[in-house]
């Protein structure tokens, strides 16, 4: 019984690795307006594409941008080695603090939740008593769903625009002599939520919970014929 929960479990926790690897963590749909930022004014005195612009100081085409997002692509789009260059210099001043708050907030629960999840696996492994991954189970559970909830906060502040994209990038120093031709630029967020990786990281807590439950119990009645 032992042998078989422990095969059990690590196999339930090792599926983290690819859920995280393969899966899109969260889903992003924005209406981007550039056709209109070519712009022909007195104060540009030119034609300006802004996406081009933007595209050459950041290496983020906002044309083409993606649906759904892994963690290694939205690790490369943000930490890749052209957009570090770029936002090195980013003005965090634009960000609303409470913003920053929640979001550093949403990446400590979520990189504690994976704590719980290696934990698991480990105590899963090499400890004889069973409420240890248990208990571990539903703190990353919880950690998991509470993460969710500060990301919707960042999320909601976006799509209702009381948080702008267009004054972030006024914030990244290689556009700072642009922001007469930014302004101009229309960035609308329609949908900006977890996805698939975030629903399955709460199925697998939720499945690590009920193994070793279950596994107690069957362990229990076994025990006490």
């Amino acid at each position: 019984m032992k042998i078989l929960y422990k095969v059990t479990n690590s196999l339930v926790s090792l599926a983290i690795i690819p859920v995280l690897l393969f899966l899109p963590l969260f889903r992003f749909i924005a209406v981007v307006d550039v056709a209109s930022s070519n712009i022909i004014t007195s104060l540009i005195g030119g034609i300006v594409d802004v996406n081009a612009l933007i595209e050459k100081a950041t290496g983020i085409n906002i044309e083409n941008l993606p649906e759904f997002y892994t963690i290694s692509e939205a690790y490369n789009l943000f930490f890749g080695e052209k957009a570090n260059e770029a936002f090195s210099g980013f003005d965090a001043s634009v960000i609303p603090a409470e913003a920053k708050g929640f979001l550093t907030a949403a990446f400590v629960l979520f990189v504690f939740a994976l704590v719980c999840a290696l934990v698991v696996l480990i105590s899963g492994l090499f400890t004889k008593k069973m409420v240890l991954p248990a208990t571990f189970s539903v703190l990353g559970f919880v950690s998991t769903f509470a993460a969710d909830k500060c990301f919707s906060f960042i999320a909601e502040q976006l799509v209702s625009g009381k948080i702008s994209v267009v004054n972030m990038l006024k914030g990244v120093e290689a556009l700072s002599n642009y922001e007469s031709v930014l302004k101009y630029l229309s960035f609308d967020i329609r949908i900006f939520e977890l996805s698939s990786a975030y629903t399955m990281l709460l199925i697998i807590f939720g499945a690590m919970f009920l193994i070793s439950i279950g596994f107690k119990l069957a362990d229990s009645t076994v025990n006490s014929k």
